[in-house]
């Protein structure tokens, strides 16, 4: 197996694409209501924690998986636990993220494809993109991130000029 690494702004880079795309599939904050902007933020900032401590970890175990990591730790029986529900939590996030998607897809743009299909092609894209490596992915990454980051300035400098923002109905927290 070869020795792929990213760099910590590309892993930064991901996790803050993870975010952005889960929450267009997710409806995050509801119950918040008008201060779902506050728990947004306070996710953000819990986020870059996690962030940081990926970080910490990696630059004190850079040559082995966090699995492994874990195991070492916290010692045998307890790293084992901790990294079976770690594998697990990916596991059932991909599961979940790949039916969001493909019921999007069909709800959206394909109503007459059956899911298993539409789900088998998204599968087929993974398939080959992962065979490509994590280096190519956080590259397509970076590059994703600047496109969207400069669509999302656009897009908020044309709804500033449109004059759709109603300054009034700013209120208080909470």
């Amino acid at each position: 197996m070869e020795k792929a690494k990213i760099s910590a702004s590309q892993l930064f880079i991901l996790m803050v694409l993870f975010e952005l795309g889960t929450t267009l599939l997710l409806p995050i904050a509801m119950d918040a209501k008008q201060d779902s902007w506050l728990a947004i933020l306070l996710g953000t900032v819990f986020s870059f924690v996690l962030f940081l401590v990926y970080n910490k970890l990696y630059s004190y175990y850079p040559d082995i998986l966090p699995t492994e990591y874990m195991q070492k730790i916290l010692g045998k029986a307890l790293g084992s636990v901790l990294a079976f529900l770690y594998i697990f939590y990916f596991i059932y996030n991909v599961a979940r993220v790949l039916r969001d998607i493909g019921e999007m897809l069909l709800t959206f743009a394909y109503p007459d494809t059956p899911l298993f299909i539409a789900n088998a092609l998204l599968i087929l894209v993974i398939i080959y993109t992962v065979r490509k490596g994590i280096e190519v992915i956080a590259r397509s990454g970076e590059i994703f991130f600047i496109i969207m980051y400069i669509l999302a300035i656009t897009g908020f400098i044309l709804i500033v000029c449109s004059g759709l923002i109603d300054i009034t109905n700013l209120q208080p927290v909470l």
